[in-house]
């Protein structure tokens, strides 16, 4: 990967690991969340109108909009994964088994679906990445079924997000394909969301706005900076790259919420590093 992309995809990771903590300290919340969520409309649209006021109009292709409407319902069912998922199992358990189980996969289908190519260099780093992944998380393998299977569950929308926002954000400006995604999701929980936590939300916008803020701008910034990666270099690369957000979850519930950093967690990290480098050099 170039310098450009690998910047962007490693702020996108530390910000990434950022806000996911954010959103472990509420316990998934799941008012909290999804008014993080909608909050972020509120942040894109001023972007939305700027890039439109630069000469830059919104063309909408039937491609393109078909990409927006799948990865609206795709990021909307992560997002109802993520909070329940949160609910069963530590951050730095649950946080590697859901991010790290899409990378394999994700490469994969890059290779069948969009032809990308993949460097002897690129797949060793994948591995790497992958293998080490799965160490700092390992302890996830320990909870009970239901929180391993909502992990797993997350991992696999991640790969099918990917995908479709890889191909969407060539017929999108990703301001605009961010800001769709942005609303689509929002709505199609709102209805789940309003019966279930009505009474809630008003209550929950005053005791945890500064969550909600942090994990709306957070989760729309991170994201955003990956889509504009996925404009330059491979999904593949980008995504085995960003997974190196695990490290950062793990440290942050190892030195503020005094979780265990094992000896296994530790040659994960050493693993994920040494993908990383590999990344680099391809």
């Amino acid at each position: 990967m170039n310098a450009d992309v690998w910047g962007l995809v490693l702020a996108a990771a530390i910000g990434h690991a950022l806000w996911n903590f954010a959103a472990y300290k509420v316990a998934g919340n799941v008012a909290v969340m999804w008014l993080s969520f909608a909050s972020g409309i509120l942040f894109i649209m001023p972007l939305c109108a700027y890039v439109g006021w630069q000469g830059t109009p919104l063309a909408l292709s039937w491609p393109g909009a078909l990409c927006l409407l799948a990865t609206g319902f795709v990021h909307a069912l992560y997002f109802a994964l993520l909070e329940r998922a949160y609910e069963h199992g530590e951050i730095s358990t649950v946080y590697p088994i859901a991010r790290g189980s899409g990378v394999g996969l994700t490469a994969l289908l890059a290779y069948l679906s969009l032809g990308e190519a993949i460097s002897l260099g690129g797949a060793g780093g994948i591995a790497l990445v992958f293998a080490g992944i799965f160490c700092v998380g390992a302890p996830a393998f320990k909870l009970q079924a239901r929180g391993l299977r909502l992990a797993l569950s997350v991992g696999l929308t991640i790969v099918c997000y990917s995908l479709i926002d890889k191909i969407g954000v060539g017929y999108v400006h990703p301001i605009y394909y961010i800001g769709g995604m942005w609303i689509i999701a929002t709505f199609v929980r709102m209805p789940f969301v309003v019966r279930r936590y009505g009474a809630e939300l008003l209550a929950s916008v005053r005791v945890f706005y500064r969550y909600i803020a942090l994990i709306g701008a957070g989760s729309l910034a991170t994201y955003l900076l990956i889509l504009y990666a996925y404009t330059q270099g491979p999904v593949s690369y980008i995504i085995a790259a960003r997974e190196s957000s695990v490290v950062i979850g793990a440290l942050l519930g190892w030195i503020f919420l005094k979780e265990r950093l094992t000896v296994v967690k530790t040659i994960g990290i050493l693993a994920i590093a040494g993908g990383l480098m590999l990344l680099r050099a391809s």
